[in-house]
């Protein structure tokens, strides 16, 4: 049984979003900089389905089964261009980091894809130093891919096909 689940996001999340969002070092790995005031946690909310230059973001909470406690996030994003694809990402509190919840929710994350039967490729990118995250998705059988997009991160991808 699943340890966790996700969930829709709620305005009554902001002041967790928040605490864990603002944390310089739960964020340092992240491609965003820290929240900075509880309006952007709101403004997180409320962006959590998000269609922008035809691409659709979905960001839903991670929630904890047993305590109902809000630790982070997921997003799936889809480009339009590439109904075949999605990129995934995730980000949980610092206080939660090295318990195994990383490994899980990538696999809850792939498990939802495969039900979607036009997804053929999900991508991932993670910051080099984020050593953690590496081992996570390549745990969940993501393989590195070379890429010169950006010499901060490593692109994994996985193939569903």
């Amino acid at each position: 049984m699943s340890r966790i689940k996700f969930r829709n996001l709620q305005l009554g999340d902001t002041k967790k979003l928040y605490e864990i969002y603002s944390d310089k070092e739960a964020m340092k790995f992240r491609g965003s900089k820290p929240m900075e005031s509880i309006e952007d946690a709101i403004i997180f909310v409320q962006n959590q389905r998000m269609a922008e230059n035809e691409v659709l973001t979905i960001r839903k909470g991670i929630e904890l089964v047993e305590s109902r406690e809000l630790i982070g996030s997921v997003m799936y994003r889809y480009r339009d261009a590439s109904v075949e694809e999605c990129e995934i990402g995730y980000s949980i509190g610092h206080a939660f980091w090295g318990q195994g919840l990383g490994k899980e929710i990538v696999n809850i994350l792939v498990s939802d894809l495969r039900k979607n039967k036009t997804i053929k490729r999900i991508i991932a990118w993670s910051n080099r130093e984020n050593i953690a995250s590496i081992k996570i998705l390549e745990k969940n059988n993501f393989h590195l891919v070379e890429q010169a997009e950006s010499t901060m991160n490593k692109l994994y991808v996985m193939n569903l096909s």
